[in-house]
C-alpha cells in the first residue's frame, strides 16, 4: 500500500475525502428521512427533535478534546513510524472517554425535561408538545450516549490512521439499519407499535449502539491502517499521555463547545419568534447539515494528511496538502451552493406541509446557500491547522466569528431590525465570511510549521 506521504497529493486528498464524504453524506441522507418522518406528526415534533440533536451535538464537544487530539496524534505518529506509541494513544483517549460519556449519559437522562424547558424558555407560552416530545427524545438518546461518544473516538482514530473506508462501510450499514426502524418504530407499520416521536429515538439509539460495538471489535481485529491491542498495562492511565491528547485536544473541545453552544443560543433566540419560525429554523438546519458534508469530508482529509506529511517531515507537502483540499473543497461547495439556491423550496417540502414553515425555511436556506464556498474553505483549512496540531487558533478565529458574528448579529438583525428569522440566517452567513478570512489568514503564515518542528525537536532532545 502506497503511503500518503509519498502519493500523489490530488489523489491523496480525493482518496481520503470520498469515503467521509460518502459517510457523512449518508450519515445526513438517514438524518433527512428522519426528520422527513418526524414531520408528518407536526411542526412541534420536528422542532422539538432537532432540539434534543442540538443538545447531543454540543455535548459531544467535551469528548471532542479526545477525538481529535487522538486523531492528530495518531496521524502524527503513523506518518513518523510509530505504530505502538499511536496504539497507546488510542487506549488512553478510549478510557476516558468511557468514563465521562456515562456521566454525562447518566445527567441527560436524569434532566432532560429541565434542558428543553430551558431551551424553548424565550417563547412567549412554552408549547407543551415540543416540551414533551423533546424531553422524551433527550432521555432515550442519552442511553446510547457512551457507545455514541465511543464511536466518535473510534472513528477519528480510524481517519488519523488513514483508513476512511470503515467508517463509511459501519456507517453504510448502522444507517440503513436506523432508517428501516425509524419506518417501522414512528408508524407503527406491521406487528411493531406505533410509537412516533420515542421510535425515532429508539431506532437512533440503537443504531449508534450497533455502530460502536462493531467499530471496536474492528479495531481489536486490525488491518493494514491500525489495530488496538488489550492488555492488563493497557487498561492503567497514562498521565503523559493524556496529557498530549488534552495539548491538542482541550483548544477543539472548547471550539466544538463554543461552535456548539453558538447554534443552541441561536436556537433559543429563535424560539422567542414561535413555533412556525422554530420549526423553519430546524429544517433549514437539515438542509445546512447536508450541504456541510463535502466539506466536513475534505476537512478530515486535511487533518490526515498534513498530520501524517509533518510527522515524516515533509513540511513543504504538508502546506501544500492543505491548499490543495481547500480548493477541491472551494469548488464542490460552490457546486452545492447553486443547487441549494435552486431548489431550497423543493428541498423543505421534503420534511413538512406547512407552507408557513417551508417559506422561510427556503428563504434561509437561500441566505446561506451563497456563502458555501467560503465555509469549504474554511472547514478544510481548520481541518489543516488541526492535523498541526495548530488548534488554539482555530479556537480563537471560532469564537470571534460565532459571537461576534452568530449571536450578535442574528439578534440585532432578527429583533432589532425586525427581520425575523432571515435576519438570524444573515448573521449565520457573516460568521461564516469572518472564519473565511481569519483562517486564510492563519494557515497562510508559517507559525504552526514552525511550532511542529520546536515540538520534534523537543521529543528528538527527550528521547
Amino acid at each position: 500500500m502506497t503511503k500518503l506521504t509519498e502519493m500523489n497529493l490530488k489523489k491523496s486528498v480525493l482518496i481520503l475525502a470520498f469515503p467521509v464524504v460518502a459517510r457523512m453524506s449518508l450519515q445526513s441522507l438517514v438524518g433527512l428521512v428522519d426528520t422527513a418522518m418526524v414531520g408528518r406528526i407536526g411542526p412541534a415534533a420536528i422542532a422539538a427533535v432537532g432540539i434534543s440533536n442540538q443538545i447531543v451535538f454540543f455535548l459531544i464537544g467535551i469528548i471532542t478534546a479526545f477525538s481529535i487530539g487522538t486523531t492528530t496524534l495518531v496521524a502524527q505518529y503513523i506518518g513518523a513510524e510509530r505504530k505502538r506509541k499511536a496504539q497507546e494513544i488510542a487506549m488512553q483517549s478510549l478510557l476516558i472517554t468511557v468514563f465521562l460519556s456515562l456521566i454525562i449519559g447518566f445527567l441527560g437522562f436524569i434532566f432532560s425535561r429541565e434542558i428543553i424547558g430551558f431551551l424553548i424558555g424565550r417563547m412567549d407560552e412554552a408549547d407543551p408538545e415540543i416540551l414533551n416530545f423533546g424531553s422524551t427524545y433527550l432521555r432515550i438518546i442519552s442511553l446510547s450516549t457512551p457507545f455514541f461518544f465511543s464511536l466518535v473516538l473510534f472513528n477519528g482514530i480510524f481517519q488519523g490512521a488513514g483508513d476512511m473506508k470503515t467508517p463509511l462501510f459501519l456507517m453504510a450499514c448502522t444507517n440503513i439499519y436506523n432508517a428501516v426502524m425509524d419506518y417501522f418504530l414512528i408508524f407503527g407499520i406491521g406487528f411493531f407499535p406505533e410509537l412516533g416521536v420515542t421510535g425515532a429515538a429508539i431506532a437512533t439509539g440503537s443504531s449508534r449502539i450497533i455502530a460502536a460495538v462493531a467499530a471496536f471489535f474492528l479495531l481489536l481485529r486490525g488491518n493494514s491502517y491500525f489495530k488496538i491491542r488489550l492488555s492488563r498495562a493497557s487498561f492503567r492511565l497514562q498521565l503523559p499521555l493524556i496529557r498530549d491528547v488534552l495539548r491538542i485536544g482541550i483548544p477543539a473541545a472548547m471550539e466544538h463547545l463554543i461552535r456548539s453552544s453558538g447554534q443552541t443560543l441561536l436556537t433559543i433566540l429563535v424560539a422567542g419568534l414561535g413555533t412556525i419560525p422554530l420549526a423553519a429554523h430546524q429544517v433549514a438546519m437539515r438542509g445546512l447539515s447536508l450541504a456541510f458534508m463535502p466539506a466536513f469530508g475534505f476537512g478530515l482529509a486535511a487533518t490526515t494528511l498534513v498530520g501524517q506529511n509533518l510527522g515524516a517531515g515533509f513540511l513543504d507537502r504538508a502546506r501544500e496538502s492543505g491548499y490543495t483540499a481547500s480548493r477541491i473543497a472551494m469548488m464542490g461547495m460552490a457546486v452545492l451552493g447553486i443547487a441549494l439556491f435552486a431548489l431550497a423550496p423543493q428541498f423543505t417540502r421534503l420534511f413538512i406541509k406547512d407552507e408557513l414553515v417551508i417559506a422561510q425555511a427556503a428563504e434561509a436556506l437561500r441566505v446561506i446557500a451563497l456563502t458555501m464556498p467560503f465555509l469549504g474553505s474554511t472547514i478544510t483549512l481548520s481541518g489543516a491547522l488541526r492535523g498541526a496540531g495548530d488548534t488554539r487558533w482555530v479556537l480563537y478565529i471560532t469564537a470571534l466569528g460565532v459571537w461576534g458574528g452568530r449571536i450578535g448579529l442574528s439578534y440585532i438583525l432578527a429583533f432589532t431590525f425586525n427581520l425575523g428569522l432571515i435576519g438570524a440566517w444573515l448573521g449565520l452567513s457573516i460568521d461564516f465570511l469572518v472564519r473565511f478570512i481569519l483562517t486564510t489568514i492563519r494557515f497562510g503564515s508559517d507559525y504552526w510549521q514552525k511550532r511542529i518542528v520546536k515540538v520534534r525537536t523537543r521529543e528528538k532532545t527527550a528521547g
